[in-house]
């Protein structure tokens, strides 16, 4: 064998073997010309364009787009770029697929005659969850399923800031349970927590999409009714009242049950913190609570 055939033969088995391990990664691998014809894919680029048949010479921007958070990216975008490294979108594709991706692309020879784009695509929807669902466990308490107590504050400095120019003032209502403690002595801590899942349900179903609603902790709860305005905000605080008087749960013959002493305020533009807001629905469930519990007490934030 000559030395230029034996050349020849390695090189061929490291195409051979460079060819085994792209067909064998996850991560789909796509090279195009300049006018984004594919040059070569690898069998799982053939998944996330959505073709199963040869993909060799198709165009590569006809069988799929990628959008952004903020953009669409079309062949032009990536013509222009050197290099992107982990890019996060969606990938559309023939199948009416939408899949969350992560784009990397490396513009090979540019400017040469064998100038080509190449394309790695990741699926990235398994990470994109796990951060979702850490986004969710640091604003959500985890036996309710509502918000806690630092989300419904951030929501709570939002719409003071909006207080001054909303012409129907946002409503903050406090929610303290009466008598919620012989739930737990005597009727265990699991009875206790089934009845704050359907107390939080109670709260969920009461309010609009727009409202937030907060388990603070313990037994106290709170809602925030952007645009409501204090007389339609007592009235739905009544009606969370008696729903949450209503609720019984029963256990080895015996019903449980508790009541609400609630406090409500509406956010003025004379708030410079969350502080004198929270102050003033606090001042009502005391003396909701004052007045003999499962009642509702409004607390203006300016005397009449």
């Amino acid at each position: 064998m000559s030395d230029r055939t034996e050349v020849e033969a390695r090189l061929r088995a490291e195409q051979q073997r460079g060819d085994s391990i792209l067909a064998a990664l996850q991560e789909g691998v796509v090279m195009t010309d300049t006018l984004g014809n594919i040059r070569y894919a690898n069998p799982a680029a053939a998944e996330f364009l959505g073709r199963g048949e040869e993909l060799v010479g198709a165009h590569l921007f006809e069988l799929v787009s990628f959008e952004t958070e903020h953009d669409q990216w079309s062949a032009g975008h990536f013509l222009d770029s050197d290099e992107i490294h982990g890019m996060d979108g969606v990938l559309r594709n023939q199948r009416n697929q939408a899949l969350e991706v992560e784009i990397t692309m490396l513009h090979v020879s540019r400017g040469e005659p064998d100038e080509r784009l190449v394309f790695v695509i990741r699926d990235d929807s398994e990470r994109r969850q796990q951060e979702q669902h850490l986004s969710w466990q640091a604003t959500h308490d985890s036996l309710t399923g509502l918000l806690n107590r630092r989300a419904f504050s951030a929501e709570l400095v939002k719409w003071l800031a909006q207080a001054s120019v909303l012409e129907v003032p946002t409503v903050l209502m406090l929610i303290d349970l009466d008598h919620f403690k012989p739930v737990n002595d005597q009727g265990g801590h699991l009875l206790g927590d089934e009845l704050l899942r359907q107390l939080a349900d109670i709260l969920r179903q009461a309010v609009r999409l727009t409202d937030s609603v907060a388990r603070f902790g313990g037994d106290e709860f709170a809602i925030l009714l952007p645009a409501c305005g204090l007389e339609r905000g007592a009235m739905l605080a009544d009606q969370v009242r008696a729903g949450i008087e209503q609720l019984q749960l029963e256990q080895e013959g015996r019903r449980f049950g508790v009541t609400a002493s609630i406090g409500l305020t509406d956010l003025s533009a004379g708030d410079s913190s969350p502080r004198g807001a929270l102050a003033r629905a606090d001042e009502g469930a005391y003396a909701a609570k004052a007045r003999g519990r499962n009642q509702v007490v409004a607390v203006p934030s300016t005397e009449e």
